[in-house]
């Protein structure tokens, strides 16, 4: 019953003032330091995306201002003079005739009489043509992994008599 005795709530403009909606001491300078912190945010947020499409547009069109060493964190492959210094022999098949041998990187057969690659330390073989490649961007072997730095390589030639 007192619902329909009470008086509905009438609110006019005039009821409020400009004292309602003013800013003063600490609300302020909270609310411009949330404002600094936003806008700084949203800056480093843009810095970021524009540096990281620089770099990968650097990287694409092998632009001068970016250095390769700096673009990859992987250590890069080896020189033309260390891939040749590895030994070439010709393929031979296994006795048992089950066990059929294949290249790791392109999955041929190798063939009884195929030039193979071996690398120094693991003596895993491969074609030379895709060991080559492969070692001009890594420096580890393609099946095990084992690294074939200049002092690995130095160290594997200096243990075989």
């Amino acid at each position: 019953m007192e619902a329909q005795n009470a008086q509905p709530f009438r609110w006019h403009y005039d009821m409020l003032d400009d004292k309602n909606f003013h800013v003063r001491g600490r609300g302020l300078l909270l609310l411009l330091v949330s404002f600094f912190a936003l806008l700084s945010f949203a800056l480093l947020c843009l810095y970021l995306w524009w540096a990281c499409r620089y770099r990968r547009w650097a990287a694409e069109t092998g632009s001068a201002s970016v250095s390769s060493a700096a673009m990859s964190p992987c250590k890069a492959g080896l020189d033309a003079d260390t891939i040749g210094s590895f030994p070439v022999h010709l393929h031979r098949a296994p006795g048992t005739g089950d066990e059929a041998s294949q290249c790791s990187i392109c999955l041929s057969c190798l063939m009884e009489g195929d030039k193979i690659k071996v690398l120094p330390g693991c003596s895993h073989g491969f074609h030379p043509d895709c060991v080559d490649e492969w070692l001009r961007d890594q420096a580890n072997c393609p099946l095990c992994r084992a690294s074939l730095d200049r002092s690995s390589v130095a160290e594997a030639k200096e243990a075989v008599p």
